[in-house]
């Protein structure tokens, strides 16, 4: 990731997901980066490495709530236990619409909750809102560089 560009962590197995949405912000242009990782044991260790290598942190954090062995809920639950970690956004989504999902995950800290569309006409549209809520309405935190782990 360029060190002054500010960018998105996604945690997302599915590599059809990934292709989608790099390929709406790529068509799109958007002024935001996208880091990808597929594997939920990876997003700890990435959070540490930019901090110890005084690395740029993501201005957001996309979690796949169901991705295995552990899910996104035991990812956030690290993230907000971080004292470094825990102001950055993060952002839920999910194939699930259980009102219980939801509101656990809420009850854990995410800052917002997104369940996957499941066409393209809708899924652009929900990227699009996504990236101007996120990158064009609200003032995301600078997370400084301090090791806390």
């Amino acid at each position: 990731m360029k060190d002054n560009i500010p960018y998105i962590l996604m945690l997302e197995d599915d590599g059809d997901d990934r292709h989608i949405t790099k390929t709406f912000f790529s068509e799109k242009g958007y002024d935001v980066g996208l880091e990808f990782l597929a594997d939920p044991d990876a997003v700890l260790p990435y959070l540490e490495r930019c901090i110890h290598e005084n690395r740029l942190l993501p201005r957001l954090i996309l979690l796949d709530k169901n991705i295995p062995p552990i899910g996104g809920l035991e990812i956030l639950r690290q993230i907000k236990m971080n004292e470094t970690l825990k102001i950055i956004p993060v952002v839920m989504i999910s194939g699930s619409t259980s009102q219980q999902e939801i509101d656990e995950s809420y009850r854990l800290g995410v800052n917002s909750f997104i369940s996957k569309p499941f066409n393209n006409e809708d899924t652009a549209k929900t990227i699009d809102t996504f990236v101007n809520y996120w990158f064009g309405t609200v003032d995301l935190p600078e997370v400084a560089n301090v090791a806390a782990f």
